[in-house]
């Protein structure tokens, strides 16, 4: 009887693995030639704004527990860096700007046309968001009161054309 006991106990243990949490609620937001498209993550759900500000229409997606874990891998290295909050490369008008809003930690990081050694990880993570993204199925969401962070940066007012 002993016997059974101890094998109940290590199979209903080994039946309930801890599910795996994102660390931390965050935005990411990415865009070039004037398209920007928002993803808010918040425990397993995805919610993506792909045209904002219209905002006509919101998405969502899940996130399986290998996801979370090489996301959490990266939030730990963003967290172990003291990165400014702005780099931005002012010799080139376009190309590819990301920025990571931590709502927690109330951190955010912007990148625009910057390539450094500094800038490696959180391109390599912008990079992984945006290819996790193009494969999975997306669901429409009626919801569009998501808050998707401070996007004032992706709208600064261009400077006039000179002649």
């Amino acid at each position: 009887m002993k016997f059974l006991c101890i094998a109940f106990i290590l199979i209903f243990v080994s039946c309930t693995k801890e599910k795996v949490r994102l660390h931390e609620d965050f935005v990411f937001g990415y865009g070039g030639m004037q398209n920007l498209k928002l993803f808010k993550f918040t425990g397993d759900t995805v919610f993506v704004s792909p045209s904002y500000p219209a905002r006509v229409k919101a998405y969502f997606y899940l996130i399986d527990d290998y996801e979370k874990d090489k996301i959490n891998g990266f939030l730990e290295a963003v967290e172990k860096n003291d990165y400014k909050k702005e780099y931005i490369n002012d010799n080139m008008d376009d190309g590819l700007y990301y920025q990571f809003e931590f709502l927690k930690s109330k951190k955010r990081v912007y990148v625009q046309n910057f390539e450094s050694e500094e800038t490696k990880k959180l391109t390599e993570f912008a990079d992984y968001l945006i290819n996790l993204s193009e494969y999975k199925k997306e669901i429409e969401h009626y919801n569009l009161k998501i808050d998707f962070g401070n996007t004032a940066v992706f709208f600064r007012e261009s400077e006039p054309c000179h002649e």
